[in-house]
């Protein structure tokens, strides 16, 4: 993490990629550190997704997923105490079956980050498979 100016830093990780933070609701010059966990859930889940419905031959060509999240009012620190994660799926020829099995093994075994916030915040999840 590197220090840029006012409340932006920049997190540059060993491979030289470089995220940029801001808690400067009127700037907002990157994504502040609270919402950058919500995203990073939302990649790691989906990554496992795309992975589990390729190796099960399904012709997935979209996927959107929305988070939402719920932290304290008042109080510090002020976690994420809820998060919900709805996946919009489109493919051709998509198995129901296999959509809800991948979201199922991405949310309860194989998403990291899902499992790193999991003691502190209730994980729902829902689903929508478009035409």
């Amino acid at each position: 993490m590197t220090w840029a100016e006012g409340n932006v830093f920049l997190g540059t990780d060993t491979s030289g990629h470089t995220v940029v933070y801001d808690s400067n609701d009127q700037l907002q010059r990157g994504i502040s550190p609270m919402r950058a966990l919500l995203t990073s859930l939302g990649a790691c889940t989906g990554m496992d997704i795309v992975a589990i419905l390729g190796k099960r031959k399904q012709r997935l060509t979209s996927l959107r997923i929305e988070l939402t999240g719920e932290r304290p009012e008042h109080g510090l620190p002020k976690p994420w105490t809820s998060i919900h994660i709805r996946y919009i799926v489109k493919g051709v020829d998509l198995e129901r079956k296999y959509v809800e099995e991948a979201i199922e093994d991405s949310t309860e075994k194989f998403c990291s980050v899902g499992a790193t916030l999991s003691p502190t915040a209730k994980i729902t999840h829902s689903y929508e498979i478009l035409p």
